[in-house]
């Protein structure tokens, strides 16, 4: 038997092959793979990079962590139109396995999207998540589209057009071109954007500012009586790390975590 173990989100996906003793035997990386904004694209993409590593070996059982999972029946749909035996869960569900292992923490996950997690007693508690359109708080696509909000609201007067949201306007082509980004970007390229947020520039910080206290807001939802340690992932998790709780570096990836989870029966018991 092999185990292989796919971490996908909006910017790309990763994937590892793992023999019975946990061997790493191949690896692979690929393009995004959010089954909710892109289902057709991400499912191409794992397809690609499960053909690399698998590269004909089996018998495979493969646990999928990706964005978008959480929507009902995308889980399901995709694993039964994968060529092994899967299971798919919210990336979420991975990161907190890699990253805490059994032990009580706090993930803050924040890349493309965002998540938070709490995992106490053995019981993870999972919010965020919900894609852009209904969330996806202090992500670098939330903080890619307040800064082009911010460029709309400098262009009509609301705020200063400081020379970084002048820098955007020119770039995306002024209004219109600003206006057509909007209508046909996803969340992979509203995030692009987002590194700008870390300039030193009066919108900038305002923008950091607004995703700093959401990221505040929903670790101190997840906290109970006492404060647990945060471990913070994803390509913005260190960026925006705030120092009113403990830090804990993550024990792995969230494709460790994936892999952890092909590998125990457990996961194949029938509910």
């Amino acid at each position: 038997m092999f185990y292989l173990g796919i971490d996908g989100g909006g910017t790309g996906c990763r994937a590892a092959l793992a023999d019975a003793e946990g061997r790493i035997l191949a690896r692979a990386e690929g393009g995004p793979a959010n089954i909710a904004s892109d289902y057709d694209g991400a499912l191409r993409a794992l397809r690609q990079v499960a053909a690399e590593v698998v590269a004909g070996r089996g018998p495979v059982r493969a646990v999928l962590g990706l964005a978008g999972a959480n929507l009902s029946g995308a889980a399901e749909r995709l694993a039964a139109e994968l060529p092994f035996e899967a299971r798919v869960v919210q990336d979420v569900t991975t990161s907190v396995r890699g990253a805490l292992g059994p032990a009580d923490g706090i993930v803050a996950a924040i890349g493309t999207g965002s998540v938070f997690a709490r995992q106490l007693g053995g019981q993870v508690r999972a919010i965020g998540g919900w894609g852009l359109r209904l969330g996806d708080e202090a992500s670098g696509a939330w903080i890619g589209q307040r800064l082009l909000a911010r460029v709309t609201r400098g262009l009509d007067g609301f705020v200063p057009l400081t020379p970084l949201l002048a820098e955007l306007a020119r770039e995306l082509g002024g209004p219109a071109g600003i206006v057509a980004f909007s209508l046909r970007a996803t969340p992979a390229d509203w995030a692009r954007h987002a590194p700008r947020a870390l300039q030193d520039d009066p919108a900038a910080q305002a923008v950091r500012a607004e995703a700093e206290a959401e990221v505040r807001a929903a670790i101190t939802l997840l906290q109970p009586g006492a404060a647990l340690p945060v471990t913070w992932l994803g390509g913005l998790g260190a960026q925006l790390a705030l120092p009113d709780w403990p830090r804990r570096a993550p024990q792995g990836t969230a494709l460790d975590g994936a892999l952890a989870l092909a590998r125990e029966e457990a996961t194949w018991k029938t509910p």
